[in-house]
């Protein structure tokens, strides 16, 4: 799909905003706000290319962060900087568009890794501080020092889009707490902060206590990725999409549906992504009696998730404890699709669609296995809960809900 777009299909500002934040920051007059970004890992670039042809990015099932924040700049008539992990640069000139590469090295381990991620925060610091902006908004996987060393450089927004720990599973070690407290600290030098979750919201507050105005962004979807809903009657096509890797729980799904595939010969399994573990699980298939109903469709653009997510009747998201899931996107992307989900116990997600998921404990097969069966031999119980998917359609189109609304509002206040 190509499609067109407006800026304003991706922000939503109050009539007052622009002049609000502007006050907010002390911006005088004939000078645009200066807004930081920590793209990440992310294509950033490539995804503004598409950004100024007028184009969504076309490999991302949903809005990228990128894309609304570019939004949300030309919205505020702002200038940007933007912190990159790649040495690419724009192929299309605009001025009001700054791309900064700032290497961070992800190879190292132990002691090795905490210096290079001390250098990092360093470097990062320094690139902004040449810039002198108004606001600069930072990820959550910083080292402290990057959140002391950038609360002097304008405004200090926090965009957290993991968990601190696996839900509900917080490590309580000496020394985890230890650096618990310090990251907290540090933390709390940023004057708000826009979560994925209401999970990575509550983490926020026990870390640094009650920053100044957080809020709990939406994920958006194009509505060109909606299929017309269908009647769904009964469970039998699963899914699982997302990284192949052990901990997202892949080889419990595996063992859990190979223990169900002989009493529901109807049923088939459908693992969409790729990762680490993709020769692993290959094999692992090939010796389970159940190989000829599992299905392996590999990566998917954004096109090939919401059809898979169609032609499905249960997500199925069995996240292991050993992994901190700040959302799993997936499982509102199916929701809006109109398909309910199985997951585990640290996926704040389950939250968020509330009764359209069914949840089982952490890293437990058989309680994975349990509600997969259950749903799977009660037609009405599965009805009930497609039907209960209904609701998140509209609330992942409302713009006004989505992360550079939310972002707009955190500066404002």
């Amino acid at each position: 799909m190509d499609h067109a777009f407006d800026l304003k299909d991706d922000v939503v500002l109050d009539p007052s905003a622009a002049a609000q934040i502007r006050d907010r920051l002390g911006i005088p007059d004939g000078r645009a706000p200066k807004l930081a970004f920590h793209a990440g890992p992310g294509d950033a670039v490539g995804t503004f290319e598409q950004w100024a042809e007028g184009r969504h990015d076309a490999r991302v099932p949903v809005l990228t962060y990128s894309a609304q924040f570019y939004s949300l700049v030309a919205a505020l008539g702002a200038e940007a900087l933007v912190l990159t992990e790649s040495e690419s640069r724009p192929t299309v000139a605009d001025p009001r568009f700054r791309f900064v590469c700032v290497k961070r090295e992800g190879s190292e381990k132990g002691t090795r890794w905490h210096l290079a991620e001390r250098d990092y925060a360093r470097r990062l610091a320094a690139a902004v501080s040449d810039w002198a902006p108004d606001v600069t908004i930072l990820g959550g996987d910083l080292k402290p020092s990057a959140y002391y060393a950038l609360a002097g450089r304008g405004q200090l927004i926090l965009s957290l889009h993991n968990t601190f720990w696996p839900m509900g599973n917080r490590p309580q070690t000496l020394k985890s707490r230890a650096r618990q407290w310090l990251l907290g600290r540090a933390l709390a030098r940023a004057k708000g902060a826009v979560c994925t979750s209401a999970e990575c919201a509550r983490q926020l507050e026990t870390l640094a206590g009650d920053v100044q105005r957080v809020e709990t962004e939406m994920p958006q979807v194009r509505p060109e990725h909606l299929h017309t809903p269908r009647a769904r009657k009964r469970a039998r096509q699963l899914l699982f999409l997302g990284r192949i890797e052990a901990s997202k729980g892949v080889f419990d799904l595996l063992e859990a549906f190979g223990a169900l595939a002989r009493r529901f010969g109807d049923a088939r399994l459908v693992l969409a992504g790729s990762g680490s573990a993709d020769e692993a699980i290959r094999d692992a298939v090939s010796h389970q009696d159940a190989a000829a109903q599992i299905e392996f469709a590999g990566s998917l653009d954004a096109d090939g998730v919401h059809d898979a997510l169609h032609e499905s009747d249960l997500l199925v998201c069995p996240t292991r404890t050993e992994f901190n899931e700040g959302l799993a996107l997936v499982v509102l992307e199916a929701a809006a699709q109109g398909v309910p989900s199985v997951a585990s116990s640290v996926v704040p997600a389950a939250e968020t669609v509330g009764a359209a998921c069914v949840t089982f404990p952490a890293d437990d097969v058989a309680a994975l296995r349990g509600e997969l069966e259950k749903i799977m031999e009660d037609d009405e119980a599965y009805t009930r809960l497609a039907r209960n998917a209904g609701p998140m359609r509209a609330k992942m189109l409302d713009r006004s809900l989505g992360w550079s609304s939310c972002l707009a509002r955190v500066i404002a206040a």
